[in-house]
């Protein structure tokens, strides 16, 4: 009898002490909740979300909190008190509002040092699961995505152009004098944005110091590479020289025709100038779009420079994901 109320005792308080624990745990979780003026539960509709975030909708973003959570990544971070949905969600407001993180450990409940590792441990993560959203289509899938803006251009591969992020000024000498871009006028690092003719994100660079020119950066990206020699084209902006590059990869090269000095354009130039204008500016939405994200418009925070190509992987991955840039009128329909 004693040995049996011995055990029983013992697994009483055994069972007490898992309560206690239990208890415990759901207190902390309501004090934090207490804690937290913002999370995802306190996000109650779409146009919110989209405010907070600029993901379009809680269909997507809850997709990516759970592709977050599945991340083999995700195991090596710390626990860091608030669940994943609300890392993603804090994630996604720095990306989009660039808001200091003190303001985010406020709305939050977590100390400022806390929202800044949250911010540095999903960036990678999240940028692993994005990527996939930013590819090198088939050239099948690019000939039945093209616009009416591309009829003249049906062999076009991709619109090539770079973009510019302001860098907080460098402390050493060297970097200050590798990031200056005299375009500019100020300390950047320079990204090369690939767009199909359907008008998707197709490749993003690294980010390059300012001074990179347009031709290294391209040459580095081997995109070239992977057109089909004497087939494929590739359309850039004037100042865009990568002649040489395209010559060697046997890949025509589509430019508006310069206009030499004090002489006028053709009419045929003049025409061509103008469908190029037409069916090239939408790179330039899409890069507008990625600018959307304040931390591309803002100077760059030195601190997290480490993270920057993955910044720019989860923008561009986004910009795909959200609404279209082209209606469906403006596809071509054979």
């Amino acid at each position: 009898l004693i040995p049996e109320l011995f055990f029983n005792v013992s697994g009483l308080q055994a069972e007490l002490h898992t309560l206690k624990k239990d208890v415990g745990s759901q207190a902390d979780t309501l004090q934090l909740e207490k804690d937290q003026v913002l999370g995802i539960a306190r996000v109650k509709n779409e146009p919110a979300l989209v405010s907070l975030t600029c993901i379009p909708c809680f269909q997507l973003f809850y997709n990516i909190c759970d592709l977050y959570g599945e991340s083999h990544l995700l195991s090596q971070r710390k626990d860091f008190s608030i669940s994943n949905e609300d890392a993603v969600l804090l994630t996604m407001m720095k990306l989009y509002h660039n808001l200091t993180f003190s303001l985010l450990g406020v709305l939050f409940g977590v100390h400022r040092t806390t929202a800044s590792n949250i911010f540095r441990a999903s960036v990678p993560v999240l940028a692993a699961v994005l990527r996939h959203a930013v590819f090198w289509p088939e050239k099948e899938a690019v000939l039945q995505s093209l616009t009416k803006y591309f009829s003249k251009y049906r062999d076009c591969r991709m619109v090539l152009d770079c973009t510019e992020i302001p860098l907080q000024k460098p402390k050493n000498l060297e970097s200050q004098l590798l990031t200056y871009s005299h375009y500019k006028g100020t300390h950047t690092a320079k990204v090369l944005v690939c767009e199909t003719p359907g008008g998707l994100i197709s490749y993003v660079s690294p980010a390059y110091c300012g001074r990179s020119s347009d031709t290294h950066i391209t040459k580095e990206s081997g995109l070239l590479e992977k057109c089909l020699p004497f087939i494929d084209s590739v359309m850039v902006d004037k100042g865009f020289l990568i002649d040489e590059l395209c010559c060697e990869h046997k890949v025509k090269l589509v430019r508006p025709p310069f206009l030499r000095k004090n002489t006028q354009l053709s009419k045929s130039d003049a025409a061509n100038n103008q469908s190029i204008a037409a069916a090239r500016v939408h790179v330039e939405r899409a890069i507008q779009r990625m600018k959307l994200f304040r931390i591309l418009r803002d100077n760059f925070s030195a601190d997290l420079l480490p993270q920057i190509d993955d910044v720019v992987v989860i923008i561009a991955g986004l910009v795909n994901l959200s609404k279209p840039l082209f209606s469906n009128d403006k596809f071509l329909t054979g």
